[in-house]
């Protein structure tokens, strides 16, 4: 061999240990066509939120050059969602899924067969807190009017939610029954398709209180349509800074939720890399920022492993906690 068929070789081998540097990019894994977001809840609620708002994000600022459209798939509090993509949406490179506590206390009630290790979640984009809404008109002023009234006869008192019984909404009710001495298995809950079936219901005056998330019901409340007896949490809303905490109003209740996304099982590891950097790139944004701030989320992120760690973390606690409740046996 001579002397130049050496040099060809040599640059050959380099390219295969080194890799194509500067024209690696070129190959990069680009997403082609339209991209999808399902939230798994009628429009209105917190998986719609995370949805919409992501998608708004991305094509404001152009991190995400498609359209990337929404679809609504209702059913079993992200049961029949989690179903589908798992079944007919395997290895697909352009979809997301919007998740939440909503999920998790699906999967600890076993509602759905799969888990969090039959997806791939990929970030927590935000988070918020839940709370307990009324219509103006309410006879309850503050959470201590609603305690007396549970306490009373907890049967007088219905509160509406976005998921399932035994779900995250009817968590909300439950620990703060728990927590005033009630049996958290007395509280009567109605159960909707997601937090803004919940909110028509408290507005048309067919439940009295609204076990939902800020976000779900914020256009309302700036609107005055419905009042906030407070929020589940230690510290105030970094936007509603006029709703008092429970903890503020002696109730040692708080239930901090998370927002997030996930994707199909078998999907490329490029493709997962591709969304994910999409994402943190995104909650780095003024444009973000902004969707965020309007939602009344706090800006609390998780990505890739911490945030898969997460998940599989709070599954196995909810498990106690609707134990502890009486919701799962």
């Amino acid at each position: 061999m001579n002397r130049n068929g050496i040099v060809v070789l040599i640059v050959v081998a380099l390219i295969g240990v080194v890799g194509l540097g500067p024209w690696s990019s070129a190959l990069a894994w680009e997403p082609k066509g339209q991209g999808e977001c399902i939230a798994p809840a009628n429009p209105g609620g917190g998986w719609d939120a995370v949805c919409r708002s992501t998608s708004a994000a991305l094509q404001k600022t152009g991190i995400y050059k498609e359209t990337l459209y929404v679809t609504n798939m209702p059913g079993g509090s992200g049961a029949v969602a989690i179903a589908n993509v798992i079944t007919k949406r395997k290895g697909d490179t352009n979809l997301l899924v919007a998740a939440s506590n909503a999920l998790t206390f699906t999967m600890a009630l076993n509602r759905t067969q799969h888990t969090y290790k039959d997806i791939i979640p990929i970030a927590q984009i935000g988070a918020e807190i839940g709370g307990f809404f009324v219509r103006p008109d309410s006879r309850f002023q503050t959470m201590a009017d609603l305690a007396n009234a549970l306490k009373t006869d907890p049967k007088s008192v219905t509160f509406s939610g976005g998921s399932a019984p035994g779900g995250q909404d009817h968590v909300k009710a439950a620990l703060f029954a728990k927590a005033i001495g009630i049996d958290p298995t007395k509280v009567v809950y109605v159960p909707f398709q997601g937090g803004g079936e919940a909110l028509t219901s408290l507005l048309g005056g067919h439940t009295q209180v609204g076990a939902i998330d800020i976000s779900e019901a914020a256009g309302q409340y700036e609107a005055g349509k419905i009042r906030c007896l407070g929020l589940l949490s230690e510290k105030r809303s970094s936007k509603f800074k006029e709703i008092p905490t429970s903890f503020e109003q002696g109730f040692k209740v708080s239930y901090p939720i998370w927002r997030g996304l996930y994707m199909a099982p078998g999907t490329p590891p490029d493709a997962v890399a591709y969304w994910s950097d999409a994402i943190r790139k995104m909650v780095a944004t003024p444009e973000w920022q902004a969707e965020r701030e309007k939602l009344g989320w706090e800006p609390t992120y998780r990505f890739g492993e911490e945030f898969n760690k997460f998940v599989n973390d709070e599954l196995a606690s909810f498990k106690d906690v609707l134990k502890e409740l009486g919701f799962l046996k």
